[in-house]
């Protein structure tokens, strides 16, 4: 059973959370894990399927993913895991999720910022 590789946080926004990590050479497919804290994994916990080969990877070459649809002003837990098959076919049980990354979005602000105001 392989651990996953550690989470970087990259940003936040509003609604988006953004992540980033190191693929193991030896699988191609993770789960990317998310709920609002303290919520408990088992019953609250969300997920997408990362897939190595489809991934968007930034320019540190590691996989980049977003968590969309959020709520704004709300701490969220993130964790990753090993998922499916590996590189050698198998499928194994997933993976030991690794280490929790506990992130903020943004509140919803009312002042304008600077690139969109105009004076008159």
């Amino acid at each position: 059973m392989a651990s996953a590789p550690k989470l970087e946080f990259i940003g936040a926004s509003e609604t988006i959370i953004t992540v980033a990590f190191n693929p193991l050479v030896s699988h191609d497919s993770y789960e990317l894990q998310w709920k609002e804290y303290p919520q408990k994994w088992e019953s609250d916990g969300l997920s997408k399927t990362v897939n190595v080969k489809d991934a968007t990877r930034n320019k540190s070459n590691k996989i980049q993913c977003n968590i969309d649809d959020l709520n704004p002003g709300t701490t969220y837990t993130v964790r990753l895991r090993v998922w499916g098959k590996g590189t050698d076919g198998e499928a194994p049980p997933p993976g030991k999720p690794c280490p929790e990354l506990i992130i903020d979005t943004e509140a919803v602000s009312c002042t304008p910022k600077a690139n969109q105001c105009a004076i008159l």
